[in-house]
């Protein structure tokens, strides 16, 4: 029975170093394999739509960014539920600022969806001026190229584009906890991307309106908190991928608290439990710390000490892990190696717990990820 459980172990750490290699080697390569494949050359015009809820770190660098594109055409709309809250008072002073940029300011106060992102879409996107649709989150940070580069990527078989966010400015240990999060699954959606997959991540899209109407339009999006997964299968269904982009983009990840990025991660974990059945339960094949574990049971089939398997393998991977990100460009501090251990504990707790709830929590309101938001007495 021992020696099942070291060959067990042996088994696991073989298949996850050997996807973290892969990983590492196809994040590095994704930038120059992905901007091959984006062949488009013409520059449509496009309706930027920011859905405006809350006043996240970083949200005047944020909004700023999408009105200093290096794009010959584009509309910017702003909507919100609320006619007024601090997170539009900045965002109108910020338009105000950028009067070379038409802006528009909608109220978009649907309730038809589970999604209260998608709710607070559905107003824009019938006002917009143009077919071509870019979508932003309030605390994503836009490089002056990054429309130009989405609509390369958005080529005749391609419904939506997506970009990985990376994230930036963290303030505080529980924000480089998020940070490190954050960072490590952006290695693995480059990773997908290379091997030419792609997956609906929200934080900026672009699409074609007229796409999404054959798709069924909002309502066929309406049933879901993930309204970007299932966008892309929508699109999928007609024929259409699902890209990233060749450029990633900045998430501002400023002060966070510990209950903020644990609530954040359990919500993606049982979106990602519901919608994606049969590989979230994988999901730890990804992780060094079961890897470290399985090389702590194998270690003895070497005649080494199980600690030595453990922590040789924690810090070989924390070590791979930091040198990729100085090589992508990605920030890294003398707090890395505890936000490293912290990252793991919380994953493997909002992964574990997403097995036993629908239940989360997103901008502060609780919600059933099967059916929309909780009032108190559900709740």
């Amino acid at each position: 029975m021992a020696e099942f459980f070291f060959y067990a172990g042996a088994v696991w750490w073989s298949v996850s170093t050997a996807l973290f290699c892969v990983s590492l080697a196809c994040g590095l390569a994704q930038p120059f394999v992905q901007r091959r494949r984006a062949t488009r050359k013409d520059r449509p015009p496009v309706s930027a739509i920011i859905p405006v809820k809350l006043l996240d770190p970083g949200f005047e660098r944020a909004q700023a960014s999408i009105f200093m594109q290096d794009y010959p055409a584009y509309e910017v709309l702003i909507s919100a539920a609320e006619d007024t809250s601090p997170a539009l008072d900045a965002a109108r002073a910020i338009a105000a600022a950028h009067k070379d940029v038409e802006c528009r300011f909608l109220r978009s106060p649907g309730i038809a969806a589970v999604s209260p992102k998608l709710n607070n879409l559905s107003g824009p996107l019938e006002a917009a001026n143009h077919d071509l649709v870019f979508t932003k989150d309030t605390n994503i940070t836009l490089d002056p190229g990054t429309m130009a580069a989405f609509v390369q990527n958005l080529t005749p078989d391609t419904g939506l584009v997506c970009a990985v966010p990376v994230a930036v400015r963290a303030q505080n240990f529980a924000g480089r906890i998020e940070a490190i999060l954050i960072n490590g699954h952006a290695r693995l959606l480059l990773t997908a991307s290379t091997l030419g997959f792609g997956f609906g991540v929200g934080k900026t899209t672009l699409f074609r309106r007229s796409d999404l109407a054959r798709a069924g339009g909002i309502a066929a999006l309406s049933n879901t908190l993930a309204e970007d997964t299932a966008l892309s299968l929508e699109l999928a269904r007609q024929g259409l991928k699902t890209v990233f982009c060749h450029r990633t983009v900045a998430q501002e990840t400023g002060a966070r608290s510990f209950a903020e990025i644990y609530e954040r991660q359990l919500r993606w974990s049982v979106i990602r439990r519901k919608n994606e059945r049969f590989k979230f339960p994988l999901e730890p094949l990804a992780s060094p710390l079961p890897a470290a574990l399985a090389g702590a049971l194998a270690a003895p089939l070497l005649s080494y000490p199980p600690s030595l398997g453990f922590l040789t393998t924690l810090f070989l991977w924390f070590c791979a892990e930091t040198l990729f990100a100085l090589l992508k460009g990605w920030e890294v501090s003398v707090w890395s190696p505890l936000a490293f251990l912290g990252r793991e504990v919380l994953a493997l707790a909002a992964w574990m717990r997403a097995f036993t709830t629908y239940d989360v929590v997103w901008a502060k309101t609780r919600f059933d990820a099967r059916k929309g938001a909780l009032d108190e007495t559900q709740s």
